[in-house]
């Protein structure tokens, strides 16, 4: 399910393989939320067929439970002096699973092309999983492709130093989980439209710890 709002366009489900086309000079925002209880398993592609392009693709997702979350993603780059940006960071509880694979594409006329990926994941359980595997394939020269993928748990270090300010353990870890999302909400210009998403994060992670 795709729901579009000008130049953003928020994805709540995941299904077999969710195409979405970019054109010249275009500026576009793909939003994937996957917050509720369900598996997720498909593929979101972004093809940038125009000059110019620009595109910012943004992952918050929270896993629970026994959930399996499998997620591909493509950035293929068709034409010269496009932009791509990937930023996903999911939160893990209890026994959640979370495969990400993504895949830069670079064809030959895509020229003076960036492309950026990046994954990080916060694993809140000892069973908490998750695995990330960037991928590039490029066939143009003059390009700038970078990617990187960070799975990690919360710095006892860091809830200890909160934790002699006051705070509990569940305010500890919310207002770290909070400031680990800050970053791809700061990146959605509809301010309404992050609210509203931060809202659903913020009582999902309440739920959960």
């Amino acid at each position: 399910m795709a729901e579009k709002t000008d130049n953003i366009i928020l994805i709540d489900k995941l299904s077999k393989n969710q195409k979405f086309d970019v054109h010249d000079r275009e500026n576009k925002i793909f939003i994937i939320f996957l917050t509720g209880k369900k598996d997720h398993q498909g593929q979101v592609s972004i093809i940038i067929k125009g000059k110019s392009a620009k595109v910012q693709i943004l992952g918050l997702i929270i896993g629970s439970k026994n959930q399996k979350l499998n997620l591909f993603t493509l950035q293929d780059h068709q034409q010269k002096e496009s932009i791509s940006d990937l930023l996903i960071k999911s939160v893990l509880f209890d026994n959640a699973k979370f495969y990400y694979e993504g895949l830069i594409k670079i064809a030959p006329l895509a020229q003076k092309s960036n492309a950026y990926q990046k994954n990080q994941n916060l694993l809140m359980s000892a069973n908490a999983w998750a695995d990330s595997r960037p991928k590039l394939e490029i066939l143009a020269n003059d390009v700038r492709c970078t990617h990187g993928a960070t799975v990690g748990k919360i710095d006892p270090e860091i809830l200890y130093y909160l934790k002699t300010r006051g705070l509990s353990d569940k305010s500890a870890s919310m207002l770290v989980i909070d400031g680990f999302f800050r970053v791809v909400l700061d990146r959605i210009p509809d301010k309404q439209l992050a609210e509203k998403l931060q809202q659903k994060l913020n009582q999902k992670i309440r739920m959960l710890l």
